[in-house]
């Protein structure tokens, strides 16, 4: 069987750095809430240039939240991508509103950016995009 992704290649260059960090964790017997998850949140706030980082349990909160700040709701459409988990299409009906698919690039598998483009309408109030295999979409390039 050929592997659809080889995270063991890609945390390779990581391992020392990785069993480190969950031994912290271990030692200090703190899952939620701890040190370790202050720090993750200051060090993604820095490297995304926003205030703010915050911690959620899983990928579907991540995108509930970030849908719900953004006061995304019924009427509104969300551009995104069908080439994913189910996450990204079932958070968008849970905040009421419709998620409308672009194609995906052949070579990448990412979304398309000129598909998303052909998508837009007056109704699009937010893109979605999927980060797959390790890699952003170019949809995501330049934005902030």
């Amino acid at each position: 069987m050929i592997p659809q992704v080889d995270l063991r290649r890609q945390h390779a260059a990581l391992r020392h750095e990785l069993l480190e960090a969950a031994a912290r964790v271990l030692d200090g017997s703190r899952f939620v809430l701890g040190e370790e998850g202050r720090a993750l949140e200051a060090e993604v706030a820095a490297l995304s240039g926003a205030r703010h980082g915050i911690g959620v349990g899983s990928g579907t909160d991540a995108l509930r939240l970030a849908l719900a700040a953004l006061e995304i709701g019924p009427g509104d459409e969300v551009v995104t991508t069908a080439f994913s988990f189910i996450a990204s299409a079932s958070t968008i009906l849970l905040a009421g509103a419709t998620p409308v698919f672009a194609d995906i690039d052949l070579e990448t598998y990412a979304i398309d950016p000129a598909a998303v483009e052909r998508a837009l309408t007056p109704r699009t109030r937010a893109i979605l995009p999927v980060h797959l295999y390790g890699h952003p979409p170019a949809a995501t390039a330049g934005c902030s």
